[in-house]
């Protein structure tokens, strides 16, 4: 990575990367917690907000977008790009104004946002697979994991 990304990337948002960095390992902390505590469905909703609050909007926007546009590394690329195209950013958006709630089996998540770029428009029902929410996470993780990591420990 050219040190001009990663002077981009370090100035990009006012929370310094490591901070950035701490908060994804905090949660990661909290997640593995909420997962032992299955019994207790108030915490597993509360996971459910802080983990896609955490991968889609804290750490999504300035980091993945800079990567995506400068990164010589096409495997770091085509993750950002895909985590920055619908129907991710779509959910981003929902997921920012709580345009979202569980499907009715409680097996994924139902999301409404606009199809275009009218915020005008009407909104489109989508749905998301538990599944396919996992991948979103883990894909969110990992790329940003590796970024935050190479930039912080030199």
């Amino acid at each position: 990575m050219s040190h001009e990304v990663q002077k981009q990337l370090m100035s990009a948002a006012p929370i310094a990367l490591s901070d950035q960095l701490e908060e994804l390992s905090s949660f990661q902390a909290f997640t593995e917690y909420a997962s032992s505590k299955k019994e207790m469905p108030f915490i597993a909703r509360a996971n459910v907000i802080v983990q896609n609050y955490i991968c889609f909007v804290y750490l999504n926007d300035n980091c993945l977008k800079i990567l995506r546009k400068q990164s010589k590394t096409t495997i770091t690329q085509k993750c950002c790009k895909y985590l920055t195209n619908n129907p991710v950013r779509a959910f981003r958006n929902a997921l920012a104004h709580g345009n979202w709630k569980y499907n009715t089996d409680f097996t994924g998540l139902l999301y409404f946002a606009h199809k275009g770029d009218n915020p005008d428009g009407p909104m489109t029902e989508f749905e998301v697979s538990q599944q396919e929410l996992d991948f979103w996470h883990s894909l969110t993780k990992c790329t940003l994991y590796s970024i935050f990591t190479a930039l912080t420990h030199k």
